[in-house]
């Protein structure tokens, strides 16, 4: 019942009305209703009772299930778009920051490298959150809790990476300093990296090979990145994965969106 909210529940109400060619004056007079109420439901304005909510459904020949199934389903599409949307930013952006965490100790920079660089760190944090909550999509879509809960690990850590970054740019550390903080990142971040690789590896999905390489290069890259002195290949690695966890991203979507079709 929970999902049955607004303005989701309105806009349902309105497609179904709509499809059946059923116009505002004839429901309410089906359904023994104020025309206006009708209309503030439909505008996502108020929540009606369950059971005025019944009444309507059962007048458009559906019934809670099938709407709670409609609203649920496009909401794991807009996820999913949003998802692959969001991995593209990410991978470009993440170009950037590895130039930005290059030159952060170089002398003469700009007085505004700070903010640049700052800038640069919330693009890529936010791409991949709405990145990794794609993958949290999936995992519930195909029922994958270890493929959910790493998707979470993996936001996690990423945040409290970011963040250090962010804070140490404004601080007094060396070159040294920053690689050894990066250094253990790296071995945290490996060790979360390849749990995600080998849920991505055991996924059951109609989504061809391409969650298994995309596993395959995650866990490759979380090894590298956890022996700490080749990290630098876990970056290399990471390329390839990301490209395929933005297609997987895709397909998901794109499977989904197209057995939409018949759902209000």
């Amino acid at each position: 019942m929970e999902v049955l909210k607004q303005p989701e529940l309105g806009q349902s109400i309105l497609t179904l009305r709509q499809k059946k060619k059923i116009t505002q004056e004839e429901l309410v007079e089906i359904c023994n209703i104020n025309v206006r109420t009708l209309q503030r439901i439909e505008a996502g304005e108020v929540t009606p009772r369950d059971y005025t909510i019944r009444i309507i459904l059962d007048a458009l020949d559906y019934n809670f299930e099938q709407v709670e199934s409609s609203i649920l389903k496009k909401s794991a599409i807009k996820n999913l778009q949003m998802g692959w949307i969001a991995g593209i930013v990410y991978f470009v952006f993440g170009i950037f920051e590895i130039v930005v965490d290059y030159e952060r100790f170089e002398e003469g920079l700009p007085y505004y490298f700070p903010l640049l660089y700052t800038t640069v760190k919330i693009i890529v944090t936010i791409s991949f959150i709405f990145f990794m909550l794609g993958f949290f999509e999936v995992g519930k879509s195909y029922k994958s809790s270890l493929l959910k809960i790493t998707a979470f690990l993996m936001m996690g850590s990423f945040i409290v990476i970011e963040l250090y970054d962010i804070i140490s740019v404004f601080e007094d550390i060396s070159a040294d300093e920053f690689l050894l903080i990066k250094g253990s990142e790296a071995v945290i971040f490996g060790g979360v990296e390849l749990i995600f690789g080998i849920a991505l590896f055991r996924l059951n999905s109609n989504l061809g090979s391409v969650p298994k390489l995309a596993g395959i290069f995650e866990i490759i890259a979380g090894v590298f990145f956890i022996t700490f002195i080749l990290a630098f290949l876990g970056l290399v690695v990471l390329i390839p994965a990301t490209i395929l966890e933005i297609i997987l991203l895709y397909k998901a979507y794109d499977i989904l969106n197209k057995g939409d079709q018949e759902i209000i």
